[in-house]
């Protein structure tokens, strides 16, 4: 969209600038910034857009998705092939569980408690790179609008 700016003071004076970068220096000593489109339409209000704040709660979105998902999606189930090598048998009628010195459901308990501890890891990970991942989007956010400025 090919647009003409201007700044419009407190009395309602229009005072048309040269460019963009013209209009938002002088909107401090002004007021308001304003646009017209080239067709020659009325000034309306400029209004900034805003895409990083939509771009922030995307990224906060994945990572809440991700993080639920992933601590809750596999904690309260084993996988079968590992309750099979607590049933299985190794020589003369013992188990592997029996030969490490636990019961059937002592060995099934104990592969549950490691798959939780590995839910937890998992999701303690993911949150370490949702706060780095968060600290760079600020950061870089931050850069830019002194850059701007």
């Amino acid at each position: 969209m090919n647009s003409s700016y201007a700044i419009r003071d407190r009395e309602g004076t229009i005072h048309p600038q040269t460019s963009k970068k013209d209009a938002r220096s002088s909107q401090k000593a002004y007021g308001g910034m304003i646009v017209r489109s080239r067709d020659g339409g009325e000034y309306q209000p400029w209004k900034p857009h805003h895409v990083f704040l939509w771009v922030f709660l995307s990224i906060q979105a994945i990572f809440i998705i991700w993080l639920i998902f992933g601590a809750f999606g596999n904690a309260h189930s084993i996988n079968p092939d590992v309750v099979a090598q607590c049933r299985q048998l190794v020589s003369a009628g013992v188990t592997r569980a029996q030969s490490m010195g636990m019961t059937q459901s002592q060995c099934v308990s104990f592969l549950g408690g490691a798959a939780k501890t590995g839910s937890a890891l998992g999701a303690g990970l993911v949150v370490v790179l949702w706060v780095v991942v968060d600290f760079l989007a600020g950061l870089t956010y931050g850069i830019y609008r002194l850059v701007r400025r």
